[in-house]
């Protein structure tokens, strides 16, 4: 029972980066889309999920800093491994997506803020953090509709897909927490094999199609590497694996609605007015150096803790 909540674990955590990383992305079904293909993408998610999950119990995250950075290689491993977009662009594209969404949104919010919310005994934790992103999240759908290859979806297909994922993420983070009860039992060689999967498709895949991937990869991996282990050298035992690991009242959990509720509203209001905003632009702009500064202040706070741990 308890290697059977583990994985369950892992799964419904994985299935919240899906919801974040992928379908709050896309915002719509795409032409390739199929059950399948959700399938694959939630088992790779939850692959990394593993990874992601692995690093805050290691490393001792407690913090918001450190947090950033083991969403930084959840990113980085998305979007530097499994696809290679994080070299289309050099340097911007070492932010946008893998620390601009990938760690600002869907690690900072999508696993912390969202988990701390459901935990809270006021109901309107999980409402307003919901409807907020929600109505973040309706203004950047808008963005497909100036794509070359984006389509207007109408707003009863938006509707549909956001109402669907979201009620699949309200059930992955129902799991979470009832999975959560049960600590994690870390398999050294279950760490092992998936980190050599990532590795070999990195070698076999990601390299050859992006031969710069070989040297800027173990750079990013490393800082990120370099700030965790001044986390864990400055921490007690524990992580927020303890920390968000309680019974979240059923209540709460309705209120995570508040993102298709506001984000269709948003999206019917932007079709009713013509709205053809850059929306997507818009956001680049604002998270993309937001990406770099985060990772920097991250690195350095944790420095700064360590020292602070020493001298004391």
């Amino acid at each position: 029972m308890n290697t059977l909540k583990n994985i369950l674990f892992v799964l419904s955590t994985g299935y919240v980066f899906v919801y974040f990383s992928e379908h709050l992305f896309w915002a719509h079904v795409r032409a390739d889309d199929s059950l399948k293909n959700w399938f694959s993408a939630w088992m790779v998610y939850s692959l990394m999920a593993y990874i992601f999950l692995r690093l805050v119990s290691y490393f001792r995250v407690k913090g918001i800093w450190a947090l950033f950075l083991a969403g930084a290689v959840f990113g980085w491993l998305a979007e530097g491994v499994i696809v290679q977009t994080a070299y289309d662009m050099l340097p911007l594209s070492i932010s946008f997506t893998g620390l601009a969404w990938h760690a600002l949104l869907t690690v900072w919010i999508g696993w912390y803020a969202v988990q701390k919310a459901l935990l809270s005994s006021n109901i309107w934790s999980s409402i307003k953090l919901s409807s907020l992103t929600g109505l973040v999240y309706g203004f950047w759908a808008t963005s497909w509709w100036t794509e070359p290859d984006g389509r207007v979806s109408s707003v009863l297909e938006f509707s549909a897909f956001t109402f669907t994922t979201t009620t699949l993420a309200i059930l992955a983070y129902w799991l979470a927490n009832w999975s959560s009860s049960t600590p994690m039992k870390w398999n050294r060689w279950t760490t092992i094999v998936i980190s050599g999967l990532f590795a070999l498709y990195f070698l076999l895949i990601a390299a050859p199609a992006s031969p710069i991937a070989v040297i800027i990869l173990p750079i990013l991996f490393g800082l990120s590497y370099w700030g965790l282990r001044q986390n864990r050298a400055s921490e007690a035992e524990g992580s927020l694996l303890e920390t968000l690991n309680g019974r979240a009242p059923l209540k709460n959990y309705p209120g995570l609605f508040g993102l298709p509720v506001t984000s269709v509203l948003i999206y019917a209001l932007a079709m009713s007015i013509n709205l053809t905003a850059h929306a997507n632009w818009i956001l680049y702009f604002i998270a993309t150096p937001l990406g770099f500064i985060v990772f920097a202040v991250s690195l350095y706070k944790l420095q700064r803790q360590k020292r602070a741990g020493a001298a004391s």
